[in-house]
């Protein structure tokens, strides 16, 4: 049973060495006539809190209204680092992926799949230490298109974390 200190915030936090905390999007979540960001998945963290994450979101894409995504942090996070894994657009065959490294310290800056009806999927792995404000890990997501036709975030996707 480990306990880690966290000698920034002065607590103690125990976990049982696993992903056992997370959400998981319940039901499809369409994303339809508007390039507005909605949130899709999040975690809360106070001050301080640190917090090991794997986050996978699965979609289907329409061409006309494409999709764009970002990856935000609490306002004032001390470190954000994190490995992002995109597949090719459009998907087809065997997967070619890209795999980028994140460290800017402010989460994932806007990214776009565009062009194409397909199945598409987002993996980012990390770890996030907040800072002093309370905040969130937030997946948002929106159009890049505005079009009547949905562009799908589906059922299953997950952010699962671990404190320490």
């Amino acid at each position: 049973m480990p306990f880690n200190e966290n000698t920034a915030a002065g607590t103690v936090v125990y976990t049982p060495g696993a992903f056992w905390s997370g959400n998981v999007l319940a039901n499809d979540s369409e994303l339809v006539s508007s390039t507005d960001y909605a949130s899709i998945l999040s975690v809360t963290l106070g001050k301080y809190e640190r917090i090991v994450f794997n986050m996978w979101i699965d979609t289907q894409n329409d061409a006309d209204g494409d999709l764009k995504w970002k990856l935000l942090t609490p306002s004032s996070p001390t470190s954000f680092r994190a490995r992002m894994v995109l597949p090719e657009v459009p998907i087809s065959g065997a997967v070619t992926e890209a795999v980028t490294s994140e460290i800017t310290g402010t989460g994932i800056a806007e990214q776009t799949a565009v062009g194409t009806d397909s199945a598409y999927y987002i993996k980012v792995n990390g770890v996030l230490i907040n800072g002093a404000n309370t905040g969130s890990l937030d997946f948002q997501a929106a159009q890049n298109t505005s079009s009547a036709t949905a562009t799908t975030i589906k059922a299953g996707s997950y952010i699962e974390y671990m404190k320490f």
